[in-house]
């Protein structure tokens, strides 16, 4: 696969619940998160190219703001190491200003350092 990505992914130090607006149930976990896309670990085989209204879950307030909210498209699934769950590549696809400085946030205080 061709690397795409202007920005490396960063993996977490904290495990950030991502929940589907459209429905309120969670749909993951996130495994890493750059400011123009994110993993997700997932019980569930995500489908190619549908959007989704995203958000991600803080573990404390950042900004004022307890979620990070945007709008994804899934990239990509596939069966992860552990074949009970699924990873999915999610590129943002609209995100406000205010939940993309959250990002540069959450990337400076809860990325693993590598």
């Amino acid at each position: 696969m061709d690397e795409k990505r202007k920005f490396r992914r960063r993996s977490l130090v904290y495990n950030f619940k991502v929940i589907d607006m459209a429905t309120g149930v969670s749909v993951g976990r996130l495994a890493n998160l750059s400011p123009e896309g994110l993993m997700l670990i997932t019980t569930d085989r995500m489908m190619n190219n549908p959007e989704m209204k995203l958000s991600i879950v803080l573990p404390e307030k950042i900004s004022g703001k307890n979620s990070i909210e945007c709008k994804a498209k899934c990239m990509w699934c596939k069966s992860a190491v552990n074949s009970d769950f699924f990873e999915a590549g999610f590129q943002l696809m609209e995100i406000p200003d205010e939940d993309l400085a959250a990002i540069v946030i959450v990337l400076t205080k809860y990325r693993l350092l590598d």
